[in-house]
């Protein structure tokens, strides 16, 4: 029997939700996805209040980087896993951890 990896979809996002990857190498993917959009978006993870975060953009912007920071986090803790999946947006986060898509 493997694990498979699930990721959660849009409606799951908190104010804060990033903040225990701030200091973490997995802040990486945060670092990446602005390099690639030109937009700061650490603020989404780490600042933008409840209210800031009804916005679908931004709810599923928060949500894919912390579902990728969070497996950024433990990759390297599970071994092989033999599915990836999702709910919603997590689907969207299931194909870049597998490596089927690219965050870019």
């Amino acid at each position: 029997m493997g694990i498979a990896v699930l990721f959660p979809g849009q409606g799951t996002q908190v104010p804060g939700m990033g903040a225990p990857w701030r200091d973490h190498p997995a802040w990486s993917i945060v670092e990446g996805a602005e390099a690639a959009t030109g937009e700061p978006l650490g603020a989404l993870v780490l600042d933008a209040p409840e209210e800031g975060l009804t916005r679908t953009r931004d709810a599923q912007l928060a949500v894919l980087l912390t579902s990728l920071m969070a497996w950024e986090a433990i990759r390297e803790r599970v071994p092989d896993p033999v599915a990836f999946a999702g709910h919603s947006l997590g689907q969207v986060t299931a194909l870049i951890a597998s490596g089927a898509l690219a965050l870019e």
